[in-house]
């Protein structure tokens, strides 16, 4: 636990390190992306089960999440210093980036049994942002399928909890999925989302 403990602050400092090297006017984008690579990966596909894959999300999505954890919408401190370093110009950059990056499907233990009643639940409360089982992102959303189910656990129980900015519409969804399945169509729409499908 202690090693753990000691290598999580060691990654901690260094990334806190590269984020104060980055000038807002950063205008090299490989100079932009270094740091977000320690996390999200170097093509932006994460290899940490708690970190989200930012590959292939559409330009606003991005931008709208680095405005989330610059103005208190996402809480992360790590986040939060990051996009403080970062201007429009560098943001719109980033955006380009991993937009043009092609995201891979975390392949991860599912149950089929779940997965199959969560495909159900997303057809009825998700389907109509999170097209294609939750793999287009021409919607200006996350990709869903194939992200990594900590990583969504985390983001959906945020969401529940009024801890994390959500638009109207998809907060009203997912409580409502929450009081008609409970917890259990919560980790059955995760199985769906770790599923290949």
């Amino acid at each position: 636990m202690l090693n753990s403990s000691v290598r999580l602050m060691a990654v901690t400092i260094s990334q806190l390190l590269w984020v104060m090297m980055v000038p807002a006017y950063a205008s090299d984008i490989q100079a932009l992306v270094q740091p977000c690579t320690m996390c999200h990966g170097v093509d932006g596909n994460s290899a940490n089960s708690g970190v989200p894959s930012i590959a292939g999300i559409t330009p606003e999505y991005f931008a709208h999440v680095m405005d989330a954890y610059k103005n208190e919408g996402r809480n992360s401190p790590m986040m939060k210093q990051f996009t403080h370093t970062l201007g429009e110009a560098d943001i719109a950059q980033l955006a380009e980036f991993y937009g043009k990056q092609k995201f891979v499907a975390r392949t991860q233990e599912f149950d089929a049994a779940l997965a199959q009643k969560g495909a159900l639940l997303h057809a009825k409360y998700c389907e109509k942002c999170h097209e294609n089982g939750g793999r287009i992102t021409e919607n200006n959303y996350g990709i869903l399928a194939g992200q990594w189910t900590p990583y969504l656990r985390q983001a959906l129980t945020a969401y529940l909890d009024n801890t994390r900015r959500v638009n109207p519409m998809m907060i009203t969804k997912l409580k409502l999925l929450e009081q008609e399945a409970g917890q259990d169509g919560i980790e059955q729409l995760l199985h769906f989302y770790a599923s290949p499908h």
